[in-house]
């Protein structure tokens, strides 16, 4: 296809959902027409002025530029957090506040997403799992982290899982949200995401609208969703070279939910907190169960009305449990929102939570 022919199949598809709120989301929060058809980029510089703050820092890891940010107590024991794909470090804005006052919070843009993006003479091909956890464990090493609790969402959350079963020693308590690495049959967005055309069509082009479906997805009630949140996910996603990065990871990601593979989750020695969200779309709750069997001192919370990012979704809740986990090592309190048993006997049988395909696109303004 044409680009011609795209900017005019963009026109139309525009115009005939205009009254979708995905739409109505994006074009609010695009600077330009072009930035709207998912055809422009913005400058580093621009994002740079909107989203580097004073504890903002770069380092150089493994060809990487590595944005992060050191805050909260200096003195304090040092948590590190991960976030997932298409995301930033900015998803744990909620969970910086309440845990700086205590903790040293170390966060960072994972290469290909965030500030840190990824380099003009770098073979986007070359992105896989071993490489990210590699630049992780090298970023750990450039900050001389010693011993740390770690935390990480979706694809931070295996690279997390990775790192706490390959440096037993370092990790002191491990929380995971809605974390990937298992076998799975992946929701229909991803799978529209990642068919051959539209994935070699989105390295060059990547709609706002697609991007806001996208976030809406992710989340289990869509109405929670903040308009400053969509702004920053449209605006990461139009960073030079970001859509490559976007379309490798998804790609990336089906693979390895085609098969099983050996994974080294048994090795981990920390106590360990399995967070997630019972309306998640994108990696089913089952598999929370396969977690905490395949992690010798693992506990499970359920958060019945979040999606895939519980820690954006419902920050004071969330919030609350990893406090008191990291505190003791355990959940000691009662749940934050107690599954029933109804609830409990569909997770473990396997059955998809909150499977409605149209949700996403409803409630939000």
């Amino acid at each position: 296809m044409s680009l011609i022919r795209y900017l005019l199949l963009v026109i139309v598809v525009v115009a005939g959902l205009s009254g979708c709120s995905a739409v109505k989301l994006s074009l609010k929060n695009t600077p330009t027409l072009a930035n709207a058809m998912g055809v422009a980029e913005i400058p580093e510089r621009d994002l740079r002025r909107e989203y580097v703050n004073r504890d903002s820092r770069f380092v150089e890891v493994n060809g990487f530029n590595i944005h992060y940010r050191d805050e909260g107590n200096p003195d304090g024991p040092v948590i590190v957090l991960l976030h997932g794909i298409m995301s930033s470090l900015h998803t744990w804005d909620d969970w910086t506040a309440g845990l700086g006052k205590d903790y040293r919070v170390i966060r960072l843009d994972v290469p290909g997403y965030g500030l840190t993006g990824i380099p003009d003479d770098f073979d986007v091909d070359q992105m896989d799992d071993a490489l990210l956890i590699s630049t992780f464990e090298r970023f750990i090493d450039e900050l001389e982290l010693k011993r740390f609790s770690l935390a990480g969402n979706s694809l931070g959350g295996y690279i997390s899982a990775m790192y706490a079963a390959r440096h037993p020693e370092k990790v002191e308590k491990l929380i995971l949200l809605d974390p990937v690495a298992y076998p799975q049959e992946l929701p229909w967005l991803f799978h529209l995401a990642t068919a051959p055309v539209i994935s070699q069509l989105s390295q060059f082009v990547l709609p706002p609208w697609a991007v806001t479906l996208g976030v809406q997805e992710v989340y289990g009630d869509p109405k929670r969703l903040k308009n400053e949140h969509v702004k920053r996910y449209i605006y990461m996603s139009q960073r030079h070279r970001a859509k490559e990065a976007y379309a490798r990871t998804l790609q990336m990601l089906k693979e390895a939910s085609d098969k099983e593979r050996p994974l080294p989750f048994g090795n981990i020695k920390a106590p360990t907190l399995i967070m997630w969200g019972k309306l998640d779309r994108w990696v089913p709750v089952r598999l929370a169960e396969r977690w905490k069997q395949d992690i010798p001192n693992a506990e499970v919370r359920i958060y019945e009305d979040a999606g895939h990012v519980p820690m954006e979704e419902i920050p004071e809740d969330t919030l609350k449990d990893a406090l008191a986990f990291l505190d003791s090592g355990q959940l000691i309190d009662a749940p934050s929102q107690e599954p029933s048993v109804d609830d409990l006997e569909s997770i473990l049988k396997g059955e998809e939570i909150g499977s409605d395909l149209f949700a996403p696109l409803e409630g939000v303004q």
